[in-house]
């Protein structure tokens, strides 16, 4: 079996090694706010795995009781990295309180080695578990979680064990019992654990990342709405799904005047012409339906298990809500509308790019008919789609100044 010297050399190269893999994330991901934490908690017990290291066999009172107090610490600051990873309150007071506790009850009990190490093992185990608690409860169907639960578990119920033993020494209910074999079978335990645990956090920040990324592809940065890359996903697939008995509806529309907004106002006032179309859109669907953003002002609506009436009814409450609210700009009323072409499909073989280009013909003949409402593609862009309707409201296009106060 190793010495405890050696012991406490692995628990430093090892928390060492944490440091450098989340101090090159730390700096290759700044935003990654939680794994500044998890570097704070390697590096403090890195830090007591120096002064235990230093004292060697020989236990001295501010070494032992400093090196295990910033062990302690280090791991609060890992829960702290898993609360602030998840959006969880921080509670810095129960922390300081407990930190506190564990440090005086290890002076106090520093003359019984039976007698400090329950205390010793015990204010290790506490955060470990109080970190597993929230990780079950709150994110037990997540990997990372499911990882660094179970190590956090498992390097707690070894502390566990050892306090327990030394507890039944100290009270003589066992007292021929030696735990010194014991103690390091718990220390390289906790070693194993310690590294799957850090696993874990590394895992869910991949996660995380992952998820970002993916965000960024398939969400538009500027409205909240679906991109392009994902619209064109959906649409393929409910192409590939449609049957003969099944129907859907393809919708392309982009504002009308944009370029006026812009060059009047400037491309400030034109995203947010873009961000209250899109939010005065988005009331009017329901969740299946899915609302992108093409670029620049083009937008498109996929309208799943829909039929011509109720494309029709969305089209007309579509324009008519745009009319209903103008947008309000530096206290000038923008009237911003939009003109729709709308594609519907039944049957099987329903291709998406030739969708695309009825819908797309279908929207510029309502700008050629005078803007501000919808057509349907006509029965040229396949057999299976209506003769061609349009629907217009008129309205002013002229900005009002409203007043102040």
């Amino acid at each position: 079996m190793p010495d405890f010297f050696t012991l406490y050399l692995v628990v430093l190269l090892l928390n060492l090694s944490h440091c450098i893999i989340w101090g090159l994330i730390v700096f290759r991901y700044p935003d990654l706010r939680a794994a500044r934490y998890w570097l704070a908690g390697s590096a403090l017990n890195a830090a007591g795995g120096v002064l235990l290291s230093v004292q060697g066999e020989v236990a001295h009172i501010a070494l032992t009781v400093g090196a295990n107090t910033l062990v302690v610490l280090g791991f609060y600051l890992n829960m702290c990295g898993v609360r602030r990873f998840h959006g969880a309150a921080m509670r810095w007071k129960l922390v300081v309180t407990l930190i506190c506790i564990s440090s005086l009850v290890m002076v106090g009990t520093f003359n019984t080695w039976y007698g400090r190490n329950p205390m010793y093992t015990t204010a290790q185990a506490l955060p470990l578990f109080l970190t597993a608690i929230f990780l079950v409860r709150n994110y037990r169907r997540e990997l990372g979680a499911i990882v660094s639960s179970s190590a956090l578990i498992a390097g707690g119920l070894a502390h566990g064990t050892i306090a327990v033993g030394n507890t039944l020494i100290l009270t003589g209910l066992a007292p021929e019992m030696n735990m010194r074999s014991a103690a390091s079978i718990d220390l390289l335990v906790f070693l194993f654990a310690g590294v799957v645990w850090n696993f874990g956090f590394l895992l869910s920040s991949v996660d995380e990342l992952r998820a970002e990324v993916e965000r960024l592809v398939n969400e538009d940065d500027l409205t909240g709405l679906a991109s392009r890359r994902l619209f064109l996903n959906r649409l393929s697939t409910e192409c590939a799904a449609v049957g003969q008995n099944s129907v859907f509806s393809l919708m392309l529309f982009d504002l009308d005047r944009f370029k006026s907004i812009n060059d009047k106002h400037g491309h400030a006032a034109g995203d947010a012409a873009l961000k209250h179309a899109a939010e005065i859109i988005r009331l009017q669907l329901q969740q299946k339906d899915v609302f992108a953003r093409l670029g620049g002002d083009e937008f498109a609506l996929l309208l799943p298990r829909t039929d011509v009436e109720r494309a029709s009814a969305v089209a007309r409450n579509i324009v008519s809500a745009l009319m209903e609210a103008p947008l309000i700009w530096r206290g000038i009323q923008i009237p911003v509308a939009a003109s729709i072409g709308i594609a519907p499909a039944q049957g099987p073989a329903v291709n998406a790019e030739t969708l695309m280009e009825a819908a797309d013909n279908a929207l510029y003949e309502t700008k050629r008919r005078g803007r501000n409402g919808y057509t349907f593609a006509n029965s040229a862009h396949r057999g299976r789609l209506p003769p061609a309707q349009h629907f217009v409201i008129e309205i002013p296009h002229t900005e009002v100044a409203l007043a102040a106060g």
